[in-house]
């Protein structure tokens, strides 16, 4: 649950930097990607861990 909120959290705040300022799309994009990968790694080794124990 907390994974997808901070999935959610990221991309909105991602769109609404990019919303006040389009030209900086280039530069909060890959930050915005990289941050939504780092959160699903945390989730994804998370379950691997449930199952694992």
């Amino acid at each position: 649950m907390f994974p997808a909120l901070a999935i959610g959290l990221i991309g909105a705040k991602a769109m609404e930097a990019i919303g006040r300022n389009p030209d900086a799309s280039g530069k909060v994009l890959p930050a915005m990607l990289i941050g939504m990968a780092l959160a699903e790694a945390i989730a994804i080794y998370a379950l691997i861990l449930a199952f694992a124990g």
